[in-house]
């Protein structure tokens, strides 16, 4: 079991080194003393502030949770109604241990760096926000397109720049464009040479966004990533043994459906074109499947 005080001074200290290397310095309350943790307790909440050069930000722990905040650097430091939550994050102190604290901080600090020191792109002075697993596991947040674009850019570290050229050439993430592009013939090679090993690791990544994945993520997987392989049986099989047991039936029921008809293919192969957004559309499955959204037969 953790005591709040020693894992968020344990949280600082592994926090601090990297946020000043993002730009942003710690704000002590008045009376601390500098030398230890500017951690400070609020009611039952412990709080940690950072200045940076235009932006305020605030970790505040309450509830088994930890709250990734940001503001203008004008805002109200008092309260947090001046604030915006970026990221929420689980810290269960009657299940968690020191292992669960060193993974949170190797988490935040993968964020922040992502966040604040990347200066590879031209297109963009930040990358985009992604949903951290803590936050996807709690319930707090689902996984959404461009989360799942970040982590299959892991296993395909060449796709990583075409995420920040797509943000830049559409002002949002075009999930549909940047996968029928990029990220499915990536996925599909890595099924078509079938090595056991980067399967495993593909689906680990496809199952776990799957399951914690908003509507449009599991569209995105079952009919823009997977639904290409649906006319090559041997495909087919050979990934169900990846498939979690809740990704099968739709898996299953996109590929009869898309065999049936040629022109849910038709849509798959020729996504609609790009609209400055205005109202938002249905997404491709359900286009695929009709309009309704649902696996109709």
């Amino acid at each position: 079991m953790l005591e709040q005080k020693t894992m968020m001074n344990a949280l600082w200290n592994g926090i601090q080194p990297t946020l000043e290397k993002c730009g942003f310095t710690p704000e002590w309350q008045e009376g601390a003393n500098k030398k230890e943790s500017a951690v400070y307790l609020r009611g039952d909440s412990s709080v940690m502030d950072f200045i940076g050069s235009d932006t305020r930000l605030r970790y505040v722990f309450s509830n088994n949770r930890i709250h990734f905040l940001t503001a203008p650097l004008d805002a109200q430091s008092d309260d947090d109604s001046a604030f915006k939550v970026d990221s929420t994050y689980l810290m269960v102190l009657d299940e968690y241990d020191d292992r669960d604290v060193k993974s949170l901080i190797n988490e935040i600090n993968d964020y922040m760096s992502e966040m604040y020191l990347r200066k590879d792109s031209k297109a963009s002075k930040k990358a985009p926000a992604t949903v951290s697993r803590t936050a996807a596991k709690s319930g707090a947040l689902s996984y959404d397109p461009v989360t799942l674009a970040t982590r299959l850019s892991v296993m395909y570290p060449d796709i990583k720049p075409e995420i920040n050229a797509n943000i830049a050439r559409y002002g949002e993430f075009l999930c549909e464009d940047f996968f029928v592009k990029f990220g499915t013939p990536k996925v599909i090679e890595t099924i078509k040479q079938g090595d056991p090993q980067k399967l495993k690791r593909l689906f680990n990544i496809l199952g776990e966004v799957y399951e914690d994945g908003s509507n449009e993520v599991q569209s995105l997987i079952c009919v823009t990533i997977l639904g290409p392989i649906q006319d090559d049986p041997e495909l087919i099989q050979r990934i169900m043994p990846y498939l979690t047991d809740t990704m099968l039936e739709p898996v299953i029921s996109v590929s009869e459906r898309l065999k049936k008809s040629k022109s849910a293919r038709l849509r798959l192969e020729n996504p609609p074109k790009y609209k400055p957004k205005k109202k938002k559309s249905p997404g491709l499955l359900s286009q695929l499947m009709g309009g309704g959204g649902g696996l109709q037969q």
